[in-house]
């Protein structure tokens, strides 16, 4: 690995991600796999024994949050055992789910251990919209009263929506949904890349062209940009020389997936070492030896719309398949983007 100068690195921030699989068939996941995989998938799952495991050693090396997430979690039979386990160490937890499979027992469990905080993910405001996006009309129902229950505890429940050609016309709905009977934001995923880790769904045939994702912010009058990102150059950019990838993956955030391989973001399995093998403080310490194929992204040296974009090797990855091929996609939002911040027309 090139010598350069790297920001103090500390693994304060956990995802712990118990499952790929899903009770959904979302068309837009990132992860979603085929069906057919489901039963390879659930046999590299690490035990619940493997996930309180990793969480003491997740503690003993100073991790302050864990993020439990999918796939789906509460999907995993043992789901009540691995929460209560690793919520017993005394993270701040976090907890992502669609909301479609909460029982009895797991509302006994997170009564008795209450995450700090919930993500509820929407896909429309109506049984036709769930069908078509998650191919169950049902989970609407499910999930409605899941968020019910879920909204009970004493957690910041956040709820989010990710739009796509088929419940875009159902945001305004959405919204007055959450906010009608939870008193509470929906907030909304702009940015919708290729699959990634093996994951199957066709999301570019599903998800809203760029123009027509500014065209949505721009008539709500949302500025969904990251006002941190200045009109000189993207986070990413300026911070390279200590931030490893850009951003804050493998420098105070990682990612341990479903079997056992830590990986700086979620996304971004390009790079990863073994925590179940090797142990997570040595996985955490060595994870930086893997960023062997770092290349610079010599087109947005000169791009006058960097400051609006949100390209990373992820997204990058995500979309062509390479770490420094141009996402043509990412390159249209960037342009749009930049016009309604009163930057000058981009021709893409």
């Amino acid at each position: 690995m090139t010598q350069e100068v790297i920001t103090r690195r500390r693994p304060l921030n956990g995802t712990f991600e118990l499952t790929l699989r899903c009770n959904l068939h979302c068309r837009m996941c990132l992860f979603r796999h085929k069906d057919s995989e489901n039963e390879a998938l659930r046999a590299r799952e690490l035990s619940a024994g493997a996930w309180i495991d990793l969480a003491q050693q997740a503690a003993e090396l100073g991790t302050f949050s864990i993020l439990i997430t999918g796939g789906e979690p509460l999907l995993r039979p043992d789901f009540s055992e691995i929460w209560e386990g690793i919520y017993r160490k005394g993270f701040m937890t976090e907890l992502y789910t669609n909301a479609t499979l909460v029982t009895p027992q797991i509302m006994k469990t997170l009564k008795k251990c209450p995450p700090h905080r919930i993500g509820i993910t929407v896909y429309g405001a109506s049984e036709e919209t769930y069908e078509k996006v998650c191919g169950s009309a049902d989970a609407y129902n499910r999930m409605m009263e899941g968020a019910d229950l879920l909204t009970e505890l004493p957690s910041r429940v956040r709820f989010r929506t990710t739009l796509i050609r088929d419940n875009a016309g159902e945001l305004s709905e959405m919204e007055r949904l959450i906010k009608e009977r939870y008193d509470r934001p929906l907030t909304m995923t702009r940015m919708v890349t290729g699959p990634v880790r093996g994951g199957a769904a066709d999301v570019r045939s599903c998800r809203l062209g760029a123009r027509e994702n500014a065209e949505i912010i721009a008539g709500r009058k949302h500025m969904i940009i990251d006002e941190k990102v200045s009109s000189e150059g993207p986070v990413a950019e300026k911070k390279a020389e200590g931030y490893l990838l850009g951003c804050h993956a493998g420098i105070d955030q990682y990612t341990i997936t479903n079997d056992g391989k830590l990986l700086g973001c979620q996304m971004l399995d390009k790079f990863a070492t073994d925590a179940l093998r090797e142990g997570l403080k040595k996985a955490w310490e060595i994870w930086p030896e893997t960023l062997t194929e770092r290349k610079q992204n010599v087109f947005c040296k000169s791009c006058p719309y960097r400051g609006a974009c949100l390209d990373c090797y992820a997204y990058r990855l995500a979309e062509t398949g390479g770490l420094t091929d141009r996402p043509a996609y990412i390159c249209e939002d960037a342009a749009l983007m930049n016009r309604m911040r009163g930057g000058k027309e981009c021709i893409v």
